[in-house]
């Protein structure tokens, strides 16, 4: 068979390489079929509205919803359609209007405009890519929590310019992870409830050709979708895409931070932390020894093509008089990049975080040879007590400078430097070099935040259930079906 039978150029349709930018769940949210199928779910919606309201008759309304299935119509007479007359929805309708007949045809989408009926579809489909983002999300935190209970006493070099600094705790560093992801948790359910909006004002957001009774239809045709009904119009007020956009951005964004800082400490000078690894896995065609962290690089990869993309949020936001595709057309392309790419991060690093590998025993032998340096602020202020804060500063200063460049222990030059040898023992200086004696509360800090998450997961921990598949999987007429997108 051809391979490039069905020639797919993105990546994220890739049947190589898919997995490594999206996940199938997430691509089956904007299949295309699923899409035009959701358009006219969207449009019978209406129609049962319309119905409910005295708009339409009971048995044009009936007929309306039998007939609003993709699998009746011909797709291809809709892709033909599309390319010929450069409108995006009028040949579905037309398709519609056959299936359904001359009587009820001429109730199809009355008194709605093109973009009323796609963007309150797209609604839906941010309120899918919202549950796979919760759900997920809530599984990373739940892994965070468990490493940060975990790991709540293990000591290890706190870092800071890249540069050893003072001891601190793992727990305690995945906590500030946790920390940082509650909090985009807590942005995303908050901005669900601006986001998940119907569209239903027609060509100029007046309502003119919904009749009387336009609050009472608006407020019905929202309820039956699940969504809430806008205050105005928003054909041409984008803010709430592009904050959902700003939201998978900065969720990306940490990602990327907590796959880069396992990235840094899975160094081979470093070793103290490594992605997971199975016999099998090849990091190199000319270098066999190589175990190289492209999960976590590709965590980043992920989250700049998303910063990249919610850009284009941005650009949504300007737009002129009542109605202007530049804004749509934009998040028909940034909005699926944005969702897709933040769903294949989500995945990566659930398992990463699932199958993290810690080597104690580095991270051991990187304290003990760093011990006495990264106390000098404990033996700054011992040795303040009887010198003063600024002297004992300048102190330690000179000596640490020296340690360094003469490639002598720090410990051992603190020992015979008279100004300290009159001013703290040498039992003194040892218990000041453990670097357990040093962590502050750290372990205090780590079990609150597990705490917290704790908390947040009783509350919120989501439904394992998925996004409904694809509507027309499986029958041959969907161009990308459950069965072919797995084989992908």
């Amino acid at each position: 068979m051809d391979c490039c039978q069905t020639p797919r150029g993105h990546i994220t349709d890739s049947r190589y390489y898919s997995r490594g930018y999206t996940t199938l769940e997430a691509r089956m949210v904007f299949c295309d079929q699923r899409r035009l199928q959701r358009w006219l779910d969207v449009e019978a919606a209406l129609v049962i509205s319309q119905t409910a309201l005295g708009m339409i008759p009971a048995e044009i309304s009936e007929r309306l919803r039998d007939t609003a299935k993709l699998d009746l119509f011909d797709c291809e007479a809709i892709r033909t359609g599309i390319a010929e007359t450069g409108h995006s929805l009028i040949p579905l309708l037309d398709e519609w209007q056959k299936t359904a007949g001359p009587e009820a045809a001429r109730f199809i989408h009355y008194g709605a405009t093109t973009q009323d009926i796609q963007d309150t579809a797209q609604s839906l489909e941010i309120r899918d890519i919202i549950f796979i983002v919760e759900r997920d999300l809530g599984l990373i935190i739940e892994e965070l929590a468990k490493l940060t209970t975990s790991h709540r006493r293990r000591v290890i070099i706190g870092r800071t310019h890249g540069q050893h600094a003072l001891p601190t705790t793992l727990g305690l560093k995945i906590a500030v992870w946790l920390d940082e992801m509650l909090r985009h948790a807590e942005r995303l359910q908050q901005c669900r409830r601006r986001l998940l909006v119907s569209q239903l004002f027609g060509g100029v957001g007046t309502m003119a050709a919904l009749g009387d009774r336009q609050q009472e239809l608006l407020e019905d045709f929202s309820c039956r979708l699940g969504l809430a009904a806008p205050n105005t119009a928003w054909h041409t007020a984008r803010d709430r895409i592009a904050e959902f956009l700003s939201c998978l951005g900065m969720l990306t964004g940490t990602m990327a931070k907590i796959a880069n800082e396992i990235y840094q400490l899975a160094k081979n000078e470093t070793g103290e932390l490594e992605e997971p690894f199975h016999m099998g896995k090849i990091g190199s065609t000319t270098m066999p020894h190589k175990r190289n962290p492209e999960l976590c690089e590709q965590v980043v990869v992920l989250a700049r093509l998303v910063k990249a993309a919610a850009g284009l949020g941005f650009d949504g936001l300007i737009n002129e008089h009542e109605r202007d595709y530049r804004a749509v057309r934009l998040e028909w392309a940034g909005l699926v990049d944005a969702s897709l790419y933040s769903c294949g991060a989500l995945e990566l690093l659930k398992n990463i975080l699932k199958g993290l590998i810690v080597h104690p025993e580095r991270i051991n032998r990187n304290l003990d040879s760093s011990a006495c340096l990264i106390s000098t602020e404990a033996l700054m202020f011992i040795i303040g007590d009887k010198i003063g804060k600024p002297a004992a500063h300048k102190l330690l200063y000179e000596i640490s400078m020296e340690a360094y460049g003469s490639g002598v222990p720090l410990s051992e030059l603190l020992s015979r430097h008279p100004m300290v040898k009159s001013s703290i023992t040498e039992s003194e200086i040892r218990a000041a070099v453990d670097p357990a004696a040093h962590i502050g509360s750290a372990v205090e800090q780590a079990d609150r935040i597990a705490g917290l998450a704790e908390e947040w997961l009783a509350e919120n921990r989501p439904a394992a259930k998925a996004p409904a598949p694809c509507p027309l999987a499986g029958n041959g007429r969907c161009g990308m079906t459950n069965r072919a997108i797995e084989k992908s």
